[in-house]
């Protein structure tokens, strides 16, 4: 029910020491936050993308929503990879020097 800006902003600062006193990699946890966040822009009913996408193209929101639930599912799935294999996400900043 947020938009993007206010999570990233707002609500994200809030769980950053939880994740370091768990344990859980801040890089990782911030591509997977931006992700979670992309897809809750292409969710209806509250999708903000959705609603721009109508107002610039003028196609029905029924057909815009139901031309994006194939792009959904590919965004949960490769989610869900990212989650389950963290080096996906950590390979290349480690590739660069990142020792976290």
């Amino acid at each position: 029910m947020l938009e993007a800006t206010t999570i990233i902003l707002v609500i994200l600062p809030l769980f950053i020491p939880a994740c370091a006193q768990l344990g859980i990699d801040l890089v990782h946890f911030g591509v997977i936050a931006v992700i979670n966040t992309m897809i809750g822009l292409l969710t209806p009913p509250f999708g903000m993308l959705l609603f721009v996408i109508n107002a610039v193209t003028n196609i029905p929101l029924g057909e815009i929503i139901r031309e994006t639930w194939p792009f959904i599912a590919v965004l949960i799935a490769a989610l869900f990879v990212l989650i389950v294999v963290p080096n996906i996400v950590l390979w290349l900043p480690r590739e660069f020097g990142y020792a976290g």
